[in-house]
């Protein structure tokens, strides 16, 4: 357990210090590195693959050669059962192997090659750890000057026992190889220093955009959110991330806008209250005590402005809330008539008129539900003096329900905007007094509502002639 604990936190280490050295290269560096590392570890496993390659086939080309001359040989041998001088002419050896007999007493009888030394001297040399590409069938000589295969086959002829001595030299062949590596290396050297200067400068080339990416990104501040990258038509990686990054900073701005524009409309918003609230605390200082009437007109503002204060702090904690995604939403059976039906009897108002025959069930959260009605039902009662009516239809596993008023009615101009924050329609068409009217956050906390519910609103409506909002609800109960 203990060394398998030991190996873990040693290759964690290693990818520690791995990790350290790598941060302290720029990105094209890094590249250039990868890529000459690869092309070195490329170049190092078919370089010893091809030297290894190039040595077995030298040396299998010298076993073959010795293999038919021994077989030529051995069957001439015995077809003529004699040896003499001259038995080298009859040519059983191939041309590049060296030939030579002798018997018991050492003796040379014949000898295609007499400059190669006497076989007592260069046995000395004879390797006892030939490479893995090397028969076993033959004995690999090293000598100070030469290297060369050698056999010795003792045959019997008339009698006697002769010994066969066969010689393949490969010095040749080895000088080659030799030289083949010296040459290879240098070429390894200069390509992989060529390659590392290419790859830089290619490196270079290539992360320019991002380097114009990261210069463009310092420069952006919360003043200067306009800034945008030129995209070019390459179509390529570079050019998709320079779309993403300037889409990102579509987002940004527009996030910043509207954040800046929200908090400016709170301030405004709460500016109001908090001066009636202020107003009217002055003049009971003065005169509250002995003016009844007043101070029954200061409590009842106060009392008002407060509320009013109360409602618009509780609309924004609950878009802050729903724009961090951190609003509660516990979706359970819900009927929607019976939603409905209980936001009319809060509301306790006769000019309400709820139309419907059916029941409607599906899935929700109820308290999310009922607020989303009450405020299409509140903005119907407050710009409208004549009944209003809430009409709901069920048609398969669709629901429409219709707030329907007859009151001011909004300018398409208008419905392009009612769902944004703190947007109203013109306080000068406006029949009503100002007490009654929101702070201009209850659609779009309807809106929200009604996205979390996959529920569509539409809006149809005509200056001076009325609003009807219709909202579609689809009969859904997945959690």
């Amino acid at each position: 357990m203990s060394y398998a604990i030991e190996a873990e936190n040693s290759h964690l280490n290693f990818q520690t210090r791995f990790s350290n050295f790598r941060r302290r290269f720029k990105l094209s560096s890094q590249i250039s590195l990868t890529y000459a590392l690869i092309l070195f570890v490329t170049l190092i496993v078919t370089n010893v693959g091809t030297t290894a390659g190039v040595y077995y086939v030298f040396h299998h080309q010298a076993e073959r050669a010795l293999d038919i001359s021994i077989e030529r040989t051995t069957q001439k041998v015995r077809e003529l059962n004699a040896i003499d001088e001259n038995f080298y002419r009859l040519g059983t050896v191939m041309p590049s192997v060296v030939f030579r007999v002798v018997d018991e007493s050492g003796k040379v009888i014949t000898d295609t090659n007499p400059y190669i030394p006497n076989t007592e001297k260069f046995l000395k040399y004879v390797r006892n750890d030939p490479p893995f590409w090397a028969s076993n069938e033959y004995k690999l000589v090293e000598t100070p000057h030469s290297f060369f295969y050698y056999k010795d086959l003792p045959l019997e002829v008339g009698g006697k026992i002769f010994h066969f001595q066969f010689f393949k030299t490969i010095t040749f062949e080895k000088d080659f190889i030799r030289y083949l590596l010296w040459t290879i290396f240098f070429v390894d050297v200069i390509g992989l220093g060529l390659a590392m200067a290419a790859g830089y400068l290619l490196s270079r080339r290539i992360l320019k955009p991002l380097k114009h990416v990261t210069e463009t990104a310092r420069e952006i501040s919360a003043g200067n959110l306009d800034k945008r990258l030129d995209v070019e038509k390459s179509g390529d990686e570079v050019s998709k991330l320079s779309k993403s990054f300037n889409k990102m900073l579509d987002r940004l701005e527009e996030s910043f806008t509207r954040q800046q524009r929200f908090i400016a409309d709170a301030s405004h918003e709460l500016r109001t209250p908090i001066t009636v609230i202020r107003g009217y605390a002055e003049m009971l200082e003065l005169y509250g005590a002995e003016d009844k009437e007043l101070l029954e007109e200061s409590a009842a503002s106060i009392k008002n402005s407060a509320q009013n204060m109360q409602y618009l702090v509780e609309s924004m904690l609950f878009l802050a809330r729903a724009d961090q995604e951190t609003q509660p939403l516990n979706k359970s059976p819900v009927e929607i008539r019976e939603l409905i039906n209980s936001v009319v009897k809060r509301f306790k108002n006769p000019r309400v008129k709820f139309i419907c025959e059916k029941e409607f069930e599906t899935s929700g959260d109820p308290e999310l539900l009922k607020k989303l009605f009450a405020i299409f039902l509140d903005n119907a009662l407050k710009y409208s003096n004549d009944e209003v009516k809430i009409e709901m239809a069920v048609e398969n596993q669709t629901a429409t329900v219709k707030f329907i008023d007859k009151g001011i009615g909004i300018s398409f101009e208008d419905r392009q905007k009612i769902f944004d924050r703190f947007f109203r329609v013109d306080k000068s068409r406006t029949k009503f007094d100002d007490e009654k009217i929101s702070a201009g956050l209850g659609l779009s906390i309807a809106k929200w509502i009604a996205d979390k519910h996959e529920i569509k609103i539409s809006v149809d409506s005509e200056l001076d002639k009325g609003t009807t909002f219709e909202l579609t609800v689809t009969q859904n109960f997945s959690s």
